[in-house]
C-alpha cells in the first residue's frame, strides 16, 4: 500500500504577524502534525559555516537544505508539516516552491498580513523597539504580490480563527481548541518566539 504524503502548510508573513502562533495552534489541533522550524536550520548554518554571519536565507546551502529536510520530514511525518517562515524574496520563494513541487510535495501557501500600524504595535509589544519602519513597510509591500497568495489579514482575527481559516482552505479537520491555563501559557510563549 502506498502511503500518501501529508501536505505542507507554509505560513509566510512579516515578523510579529502571528506565523508561529498560527503554526502552533494548527499543530495543537492536528494530530500527527509537525512544526518544521526553518530558523533552526539558519542557526545551524551560522554555527557550521566559517565566516558566515548574515541572513541564513542568503546562504547558498539554505534552499538545498530546506528542500532535503522538508522532503525527509514529509516521509517521516504522520500528519501535515507546518512551516512558519518569512520569505519575501520572490526568486527564493519561487525556487523553494518549485523545488518542493518537483519532489512531489503538496504545498499550501498562506501569507499572514496586517496593516503597518498593527505590525509595529505587535513588534513593540514583543519588545522589539528598534525596528526600522521602512523595512517593515517594504516587507509588507513585497508580500502583497500575487506569488504570495493566499493572504489572510490577522488584524481582526484570533490565533484560533487564523488556524481554522487555514485548515478549512487546505481541507483539514481540526480537533476542538484546547482550553485552560496551560493553553494560555503556551500561547504567551509562542507570541514571544514569533518575530
Amino acid at each position: 500500500m502506498i502511503r500518501m504524503r501529508p501536505p505542507i502548510v507554509w505560513i509566510n508573513g512579516p515578523f510579529s504577524v502571528g506565523k508561529t502562533q498560527a503554526a502552533h495552534a494548527l499543530h495543537e489541533r492536528l494530530p500527527g502534525s509537525f512544526v518544521f522550524e526553518p530558523g533552526e536550520m539558519g542557526q545551524a548554518l551560522r554555527k557550521l559555516t566559517p565566516r558566515f554571519s548574515g541572513d541564513p536565507q542568503e546562504h547558498p546551502m539554505w534552499i538545498p537544505l530546506m528542500l532535503d529536510a522538508l522532503q525527509y520530514a514529509s516521509r517521516e511525518a504522520d500528519g501535515p508539516l507546518i512551516v512558519p517562515v518569512s520569505i519575501s524574496d520572490t526568486a527564493r520563494h519561487r525556487r523553494l516552491m518549485s523545488g518542493l513541487k518537483d519532489r512531489g510535495l503538496s504545498v499550501h501557501h498562506f501569507t499572514l498580513t496586517a496593516p503597518l500600524g498593527v505590525v509595529l504595535e505587535r513588534l513593540r509589544r514583543d519588545g522589539q523597539t528598534q525596528v526600522h519602519v521602512g523595512m517593515v513597510e517594504d516587507r509588507l509591500r513585497e508580500l502583497r504580490g500575487e506569488q504570495f497568495r493566499t493572504h489572510i489579514d490577522t488584524s481582526q482575527l484570533s490565533t484560533q480563527q487564523v488556524a481554522e481559516l487555514i485548515a478549512a482552505q487546505v481541507g483539514l479537520t481540526l480537533a476542538p481548541p484546547p482550553q485552560g491555563a496551560l493553553h494560555w501559557l503556551r500561547g504567551a510563549l509562542a507570541r514571544r518566539r514569533d518575530g
